[in-house]
C-alpha cells in the first residue's frame, strides 16, 4: 500500500535530486488531482489507486525532464480565472495581469477595444469579464494558437471576435476603427535567448517570445498602422521588456512627435508598460 502522502514524499525527493525546486512537485500534484490543500490533508492517508499512480508518473516524468507544469496539466490561471494552454501559446505570465488592468483602467463602458497578438486569449477575455459592455477583439498570426483562445472564451461564455492575421492586418482589411488597442508581442531579440531557462526555450513557442530588430520589430509594425485604425482619443498600451522602455519610447515619438508617451514600472520596479493616447 502506498498513500498519497508517501507519493508525494517521493515526487518530493525526485524534484530535488534533479536540482528543482520541491514547491514544484507539490503544484504538480494538486493540479493533477484537481485538489486544494485541504483536500491533500483529508486524503493523504488514502491509498493511491494505481490508475492515479500511472497518471501522477507519467505527469512526473514530464515535469522531471524539465516541461512547464502548466502544458502538463493543461491550464494556467490568470487574474484568478483558469484559462486552457498548451505549446501552441505563450503560459500567461503574471505580470501581464498588471498590463491588463493598467488598461482596463482606461476603458469606458461600450468602446471597442483589440488585443493584438492574443495567444490562448488570456487577456481579451479577462477584459470582457471584467467589463462585459465592452466589444472586444482579438487577433493572432497562428490558427493553433487561436483555436486554443476560442476554446477559452467559449469555457468563459465571452463573445470575443477572433481574427486570424498579422498585427494590425486583419482590423485594416475590415476597417475596423478601434478605441484601444492592447499588445504583449514577442519582443525578445534572439541574442538574448542565452540568458533564458531552458524549460522556455525548449517548450514554448518561439514565435511567441522572439521578434527582429532586436525585439522591437512587431512593436513598430503596430506603432506604422495605428492612424488605420485608431480612434481620436484612443489608447495604446504595450507589455515591454524590462530595458526596452525608452528605446520604444523614442520610436514612438520619431513616428508621432506630439504624441504622450509614458513608461511605467511593474510591482518589482521593472519597465513593463509603455502607455500613449492617441
Amino acid at each position: 500500500m502506498v498513500s498519497y502522502r508517501e507519493k508525494l514524499e517521493e515526487a518530493i525527493q525526485r524534484t530535488i535530486e534533479k536540482g528543482f525546486e520541491q514547491t514544484r512537485a507539490e503544484w504538480l500534484f494538486l493540479d493533477i488531482f484537481n485538489w486544494s490543500r485541504t483536500d491533500y490533508l483529508i486524503h493523504k492517508h488514502d491509498e493511491v489507486t494505481q490508475t492515479d499512480i500511472s497518471k501522477f508518473n507519467l505527469a512526473l516524468k514530464r515535469m522531471l525532464s524539465g516541461e512547464p507544469i502548466q502544458y502538463i496539466v493543461g491550464f494556467q490561471s490568470f487574474y484568478g480565472y483558469q484559462f486552457k494552454v498548451n505549446n501552441h501559446c505563450l503560459i500567461p505570465r503574471l505580470e501581464t495581469e498588471e498590463v491588463m488592468l493598467h488598461f482596463l483602467n482606461l476603458c469606458s463602458d461600450r468602446q471597442t477595444v483589440a488585443d493584438i497578438g492574443t495567444g490562448s486569449g488570456v487577456i481579451a477575455i479577462t477584459l470582457k469579464l471584467l467589463k462585459p459592455d465592452l466589444n472586444v477583439y482579438a487577433t493572432d498570426l497562428y490558427r493553433d494558437a487561436l483555436e486554443v483562445a476560442e476554446e477559452n472564451a467559449q469555457y468563459h461564455l465571452q463573445d470575443i471576435h477572433f481574427l486570424e492575421g498579422n498585427a494590425l492586418k486583419p482590423l485594416i482589411k475590415k476597417q475596423i476603427k478601434i478605441d484601444g488597442l492592447i499588445s504583449n508581442p514577442p519582443y525578445i531579440d534572439k541574442s538574448e535567448s542565452v540568458f533564458m531557462d531552458d524549460t522556455v526555450l525548449k517548450y514554448e513557442p518561439h514565435q511567441a517570445l522572439f521578434a527582429d530588430d532586436k525585439g522591437y520589430a512587431i512593436y513598430i509594425d503596430i506603432l506604422k498602422n495605428l492612424p488605420l485604425i485608431m480612434n481620436d482619443g484612443g489608447f495604446i498600451v504595450f507589455e515591454i521588456g524590462y530595458q526596452q522602455g525608452e528605446k520604444l519610447k523614442s520610436i514612438i515619438h520619431h513616428l508621432y512627435p506630439n504624441k504622450q508617451v509614458e513608461v511605467i514600472k511593474d510591482i518589482n520596479g521593472n519597465q513593463r508598460i509603455v502607455s500613449l493616447k492617441w
